[in-house]
């Protein structure tokens, strides 16, 4: 990221830093976005959970899952259920 910014990594951390966050956040909480979109979509709906996982960044389904609850409040299961459910009562 720093390298595609044309500034040092130390630089770019201090950037963060100013804003209260850190690198690490900010790409965690947008691979989590992705997943979430991801299972939320009615047609991936039959893509397995590791797979979508592991397209974010996530080889282990442990330490997704793990990632994810901490995030939302719930399992990737009980995510993407809570979306199917939505998505029959707009119908």
């Amino acid at each position: 990221m720093a390298a595609a910014h044309f500034i040092s990594t130390r630089y770019l951390h201090r950037i963060f830093q100013q804003h209260g966050a850190t690198v690490g956040d900010v790409i965690r909480q947008q691979r989590l976005a992705r997943c979430r979109r991801d299972l939320a979509d009615p047609s991936q709906r039959t893509v397995p959970i590791a797979a979508i996982a592991m397209r974010w960044g996530y080889p282990r389904p442990s330490d997704f899952t793990r990632a994810f609850r901490a995030a939302s409040g719930m399992t990737p299961s009980e995510y993407r259920s809570a979306g199917q459910d939505t998505n029959r009562a707009q119908r």
